[in-house]
């Protein structure tokens, strides 16, 4: 199933980009969001963890060059060692439950982030979750009904 959902995750992402001219947040980013959808806690707090990631690049840019590949490169960086925070302490214990404030992946965050200053957050999380939510439905469809693994 996780391979599925990331193959087309692939596809939508390729389609959006081609038809209407704006990213999901990088070319594999919908897939892992997919299989995340049934845990809002996580998809907060990739969503901070991206935003956190877009305004440290914003304001290292106002001190160095970062255009092209530089700034890809330090958006994965930044969106690296801030899912790693995140998981290491954006873990919440409320008694019973067990808020999960952490990022997918190591390098989805910095992807997102990328994007987000290339083509506006609203645009971004808009294609994203949309591609998301279409792979997620192709999934249950295609495998009647299960839920993808967590």
């Amino acid at each position: 199933m996780v391979e599925l959902a990331i193959t087309l995750g692939l596809i939508f992402s390729l389609l959006s980009y081609e038809v209407f001219g704006l990213a999901a947040g990088g070319i594999v980013v919908p897939g892992y969001i997919a299989l995340q959808l049934s845990q809002p806690d996580r998809l907060i707090g990739i969503i901070l963890v991206s935003l956190s990631t877009y305004l440290v690049i914003k304001i290292l840019g106002h001190y160095t060059f970062l255009y092209g590949r530089r700034q890809m490169v330090i958006c994965l960086l930044v969106g690296c060692l801030l899912a790693n925070f995140s998981r290491q302490f954006l873990v919440i214990d409320l008694t019973s439950n067990i808020v999960q404030l952490q990022a997918v992946g190591w390098v989805v965050p910095g992807l997102i982030a990328h994007w987000f200053g290339k083509q506006g957050i609203y645009r971004t999380l808009c294609v994203l979750f949309i591609t998301s939510v279409l792979v997620r439905l192709i999934v249950i469809i295609i495998f009647n009904g299960e839920l993808l693994p967590t």
